[in-house]
């Protein structure tokens, strides 16, 4: 296991190499940046009681760019020796020489004097030790496997520790680095009764950065084995337009599209259906989307992106309008427009609206309709807004549960779906980075039997 004092002397031998490569660099190119990713992994699966495997590892990762008369270079290394660095920084520069020029190549605006990167609270090292890290992915397991005799068989109780260092440094001054740590426990079963032809599986987890703060064994695998019953004697239902109701889980996914329309190179590339949208309404106007990078333990915080650019809270979606693509320093110059800060993705998704409604009084406004828990496949086309995924779930008639549905595919465009959004539940996802309840989703295409 990893201890408090091995994790700070490497943070602070990152830093030391960080700060060599840049002095190494900087006489021979333009400009250059270097992060270096350091995580130290354990990884727990008990199953039917017993541990069935564990794994440690620690993996690194060694990134450079160099930049000169426009032109771009780019290295990568899993070896902090300095004589792997060193041949690592030649292969940039020699790539360097071999790109064409890119008017938009080069670092983001930087002013080491303003430059301060917040301290988030991300990093919170676990005091257990590994026969207590392996009681906590039992009684997961236990707790699930003992609900009902309806579960036959699971794939196991999980744990999974992860400690990260990130450290980033340019030629204009900016060196910072962070660490943080994440702890993932979940659980995965099967179901079947007498009268189900086939069997059924579910999972459920929890999510945090600090180990006590995760949910605890027995809710997680009740959970779990809820879910699965839920399955049990599914049917298809006939093709249809009918209410659909998202679970916060399921929600993410029409979301997370909505990240993928508005990222800074997919607007440059012209691939997106949103193209024209920018501070125009796409949402219905009771809805905002918040993007805080900076909540104190938050799953998506971060201080800065992954090109040493701080970040800044900003609404992406208020009152149902689109208030800003995502740029990286690249996208950004090509756009004209100020770098936002997200060079590797979004950080935590506030959703806000006035409804605070519970998910119970969601199933009544829709009444009758469709409630989806899982979606499949990856049927989104960015680039006209059309959407298609295989679905599960349940059928609810006259506010209550029918039966449960598999083996039907939900479609429409995102453009309708995003103003066909009639409601939202208070039910927050916390455990992703899009923290959305569940939508309730005037009508879409039901293809079944």
């Amino acid at each position: 296991m990893y201890n408090l004092e091995n994790i700070s002397n490497q943070k602070k031998q990152i830093n030391e190499i960080i700060f060599e490569s840049i002095n190494l660099v900087k006489k021979k190119v333009d400009e250059a940046f270097v992060c270096i990713t350091k995580t130290y992994n354990t990884a727990i699966v008990v199953r039917y009681g017993k541990p069935e495997f564990i794994e440690f590892n620690d993996n690194v990762e060694y990134f450079i760019s160099v930049y000169s008369n426009f032109k771009k270079g780019s290295a990568s290394s899993t070896d902090l020796n300095m004589n792997s660095i060193k041949k690592t920084i030649f292969s940039a520069i020699n790539i360097l020489k071999y790109t064409s020029a890119d008017k938009f190549s080069g670092l983001s605006e930087f002013c080491p004097l303003t430059y301060k990167a917040y301290n988030l609270n991300l990093f919170h090292l676990s005091k257990l030790n590994l026969q207590e890290n392996i009681k906590l992915a039992y009684f997961t397991e236990k707790y699930a496997l003992n609900y009902d005799s309806k579960i036959i068989n699971t794939e196991g109780g999980f744990l999974n520790i992860s400690n990260r260092i990130f450290a980033f440094g340019n030629t204009k001054g900016i060196f910072s680095s962070y660490k943080s740590s994440r702890y993932d426990l979940s659980t995965c079963v099967l179901a079947k009764d007498k009268n189900s032809i086939k069997i059924e599986r579910d999972y459920y987890y929890s999510i945090s950065r600090k180990i006590n703060n995760l949910e605890s064994p027995k809710f997680i695998g009740e959970t779990c084995s809820k879910r699965v019953l839920l399955r049990l004697n599914s049917k298809k239902i006939s093709t249809q337009k009918c209410p659909v109701i998202l679970t916060s889980d399921a929600a993410g996914s029409i979301f997370y599209s909505l990240y993928k329309s508005i990222l800074g190179m997919t607007v440059c590339n012209k691939s997106t259906f949103l193209l024209n949208s920018l501070n125009k309404l796409i949402f219905p106007k009771w809805l905002s989307i918040f993007d805080n990078p900076h909540i104190l333990k938050g799953i998506g915080s971060a201080p800065f992106d992954y090109e040493g650019v701080l970040t800044i809270p900003r609404f992406i979606i208020k009152n149902g309008i689109l208030k800003t693509w995502l740029l990286n320093s690249y996208s950004s110059k090509k756009l004209g427009l100020q770098n936002t800060g997200h060079s590797g993705g979004i950080y935590n998704w506030i959703f806000i609206q006035k409804n605070k409604i519970l998910f119970k009084e969601l199933i009544k406004t829709m009444n009758t309709g469709l409630v989806v828990t899982d979606l499949m496949g990856d049927g989104v086309n960015i680039i006209n807004g059309d959407y298609s995924r295989g679905a599960s779930g349940y059928f609810i008639r006259n506010s209550n549960f029918e039966h449960s549905v598999s083996e039907i595919t939900i479609s429409g465009n995102l453009k309708n779906i995003f103003k066909n959004i009639v409601l939202m539940s208070n039910d927050y996802n916390l455990k992703e980075n899009i923290q959305c309840g569940s939508i309730l989703i005037s009508n879409m295409v039901i293809s079944g039997e």
